[in-house]
């Protein structure tokens, strides 16, 4: 029964019965308590009690209507929260939303603390919001670039930065604009931003861009393998002995750094560079030595040798000793078929 419907009935039943009572008895009866005396008709004290049973039970259904209102609304805007608190954690931001109940609330709790990641290729939701998230998600995953502006994922988080990544590889111009300003983006996406560029660009555009740029041994050997096929543009040789202090190469590093070189730099270029190198790494000695024998610089060979231990650099005695006895081998042919 409703509200309306029960006062109604009620206040016709307390009426019928006050009518009633007052046809057969319109005295008065009268109640005292020490001094106080009421005197009332016989009729209201007989609905008094009437009365005041429906007031209570007015307040009753008014208390727990309102109660059921305050359940009812919470539970609504938990399930708008819900939804707001997954599109914080699809989009990687920090979620400041608040429960009223249990479950949502350890819900919640719990998927703060996880990653979420699609599972199709095209995701479906009658929530268009999250649906349009996802698909982007799906898209940057799988290395689109996805312009929508509609929904920013946290721009420290994975999605974003691999998206970034994503326009990198795409988009050479934009990497020209990331290597310019490397300060404000990740080592992952600075790397990728010069690959794009060294493999896209000439050197004219990409010694522009150097000054300034911290390159790894990886990037260098990227930017040796472009600098040593452009002789014309090519880096000045000081350079590039700069770029090498400031990598950690290995002496495979320096061996591939000479073959690179060899075509593009005259002997002498090449020698007075390794010998330079070399004179500050012993590591690069093997490459100079590789260099020397590469131009039949024998005497600088036995010279060089001469400065270390018999037991050092056999393979490069033994090749001396095969040239001086009029056999013709190289280190390709001995050790270094590289």
């Amino acid at each position: 029964m409703g509200l309306k419907k029960y006062i109604a009935f009620s206040l016709l039943l307390i009426i019928a019965v006050y009518i009633f009572v007052f046809s057969i008895q319109t005295g008065n009866f009268t109640v005292s308590i020490l001094d106080y005396s009421l005197a009332l008709p016989i009729a209201v004290w007989v609905i008094l009690p009437l009365v005041v049973l429906f007031l209570v039970t007015i307040l009753h259904i008014v208390f727990y209507g309102f109660k059921n209102y305050l359940q009812a609304s919470a539970i609504k805007k938990d399930e708008e929260n819900i939804i707001e608190f997954f599109k914080d954690l699809l989009l990687g931001n920090n979620s400041n939303k608040k429960f009223k109940q249990k479950a949502l609330k350890e819900l919640a709790d719990i998927l703060a603390q996880m990653k979420l990641s699609p599972k199709v290729e095209n995701f479906e939701s009658s929530n268009n919001d999250i649906k349009t998230i996802v698909n982007n998600m799906i898209k940057i995953n799988s290395g689109e670039y996805v312009s929508d502006k509609s929904f920013k994922f946290n721009k420290n988080g994975q999605i974003a930065q691999k998206n970034i990544l994503n326009k990198v590889n795409e988009d050479v111009d934009y990497a020209i604009d990331v290597l310019k300003k490397s300060k404000d983006f990740s080592d992952k996406i600075v790397k990728a931003a010069f690959f794009n560029v060294v493999e896209n660009k000439t050197m004219t555009t990409i010694k522009k861009l150097l000054d300034g740029l911290k390159l790894d041994k990886e990037m260098l050997i990227e930017l040796m393998k472009k600098d040593s096929e452009n002789s014309d543009f090519a880096l000045e040789h000081d350079t590039i002995i700069k770029y090498i202090k400031d990598v950690e190469f290995d002496k495979e590093d320096y061996l591939t750094f000479a073959k690179l070189y060899k075509k593009s730099v005259q002997p002498d270029e090449l020698i007075k560079m390794f010998e330079t190198i070399s004179n500050d790494n012993e590591l690069a000695m093997d490459a100079y030595l590789v260099v020397l024998f590469e131009y039949e610089m024998i005497d600088k060979v036995r010279e060089t040798l001469n400065g270390y231990k018999k037991e050092e650099y056999q393979s490069f005695r033994a090749l001396l000793d095969l040239k001086d006895s009029g056999k013709y081998y190289t280190l390709e042919n001995l050790c270094y078929n590289k």
